[in-house]
């Protein structure tokens, strides 16, 4: 299990499930602060292809631009720039509007994109 946290966020990555949890509230200064972040997600991604990564997103309450900025540079980075050939599924609650766009953005971006939005 690899762990970053502070105190109002926490991701948790378990390679044995191939999952990624994000908690709490992505609020950091800008794209270095997201750095350690990304570096996570995509040797995660590197790890699991070309099985499958889950981000699960349900228990993030907040993410701010920098936020969105940084999932959007994972995606073009699997999508784009070393063309992995794995499915990537994002796990969202449909009552948190944020989570729900940022997935169907993400989807232009990266049309394997699975989504599954969960009324809970």
């Amino acid at each position: 299990m690899i762990e970053l946290k502070d105190n109002k966020y926490r991701i948790c990555y378990d390679p044995e499930t191939a999952i990624v949890i994000c908690e709490g509230s992505l609020l950091l200064n800008g794209a270095p602060a997201y750095e350690p972040i990304l570096q996570l997600l995509k040797s995660a991604a590197e790890t699991h292809e070309p099985n499958g990564l889950t981000i699960d997103v349900r228990s993030l309450k907040f993410m701010n631009s920098s936020g969105i900025n940084m999932l959007t540079k994972f995606v073009m980075y699997v999508s784009d720039i070393k063309k992995l050939t794995l499915t990537i599924t994002m796990q969202a609650k449909k009552s948190i509007a944020w989570q729900e766009k940022l997935c169907i953005n993400l989807q232009r971006l990266l049309p394997s994109l699975q989504i599954q939005l969960f009324e809970y």
